[in-house]
């Protein structure tokens, strides 16, 4: 089966409580088209109850990829977009998330894959998974606060994503962008070089910079050779200070 845009998306569900969700979820992406998805850390989810909440989407069920940890399910990513309805530190949501969308479904037009996170239906993706997402949107709604059931809050941003990804538009060929993986390598470059020159983080916290130095590169998509060469400089910073000793 040759791929289509909409094969470029994939739907990553964490830790998921409720088999009935996960069942209503595989006919939310039958319905809109979407065939990639993965459980994060399930449990036993495969019941009687997913499946009949999966009522003509069986398919889907069986297509699951059930993985242990977030970093299996994002690795060959190149943008990833959490749902969040919360504000905070370390989260940068966006409420227009049909823009987001729109754009997202503009790169994955360009063979680039893009992943969307949803988390726990209790509360949510941690501070650590928000981190790893480029992207934060929310799903506006009557209340100040809201939270949408699991399946519902998939339901919406796939079909909006459907409308998009529908008639793509015809893209210019674009530029290789860095997978999650990728980005991992070059904050994990960055804070080597920066500790060989003796640079200290504001209160010692490394964990902490490194949390907004992973914020600040994943403002945008970043393109594979504008990595190559922020790995250069950092290279370069290890050989100079090697040779002051």
């Amino acid at each position: 089966m040759s791929e289509i845009p909409a094969d470029r998306v994939r739907i990553v569900l964490v830790e998921p409580a409720a088999p009935g969700n996960i069942g209503s979820v595989a006919r939310v992406m039958k319905n809109t088209g979407f065939r990639d998805w993965a459980l994060v850390n399930p449990g036993l989810w495969r019941t009687p109850e997913a499946e009949w909440m999966a009522h003509g989407a069986i398919d889907r069920l069986d297509g699951v990829s059930e993985v242990a940890d977030l970093d299996a399910a994002i690795s060959d990513c190149h943008l990833v977009i959490g749902a969040s309805h919360r504000d905070g530190r370390f989260r940068d949501v966006e409420t227009d998330y049909r823009t987001v969308l729109a754009e997202a479904a503009a790169i994955a037009a360009t063979g680039h894959r893009i992943a969307l996170l949803f988390g726990r239906e209790k509360d949510g993706l941690s501070r650590d998974e928000l981190l790893r997402c480029q992207r934060l949107i929310r799903i506006p709604s009557a209340v100040p606060y809201p939270s949408f059931n699991l399946s519902h809050a998939v339901l919406l941003v796939t079909y909006e994503l459907f409308r998009r990804l529908g008639d793509p538009p015809r893209q210019p060929e674009a530029a290789p962008l860095i997978t999650a993986v990728g980005l991992d390598r070059l904050v994990q470059h960055a804070l080597e070089a920066m500790a060989t020159v003796g640079f200290t983080p504001f209160n010692s916290d490394v964990r902490n910079f490194a949390r907004v130095l992973r914020r600040f590169l994943s403002r945008a998509p970043l393109e594979r050779r504008d990595a190559a060469v922020l790995h250069r400089i950092c290279g370069q910073i290890q050989k100079f200070a090697k040779r002051r000793g």
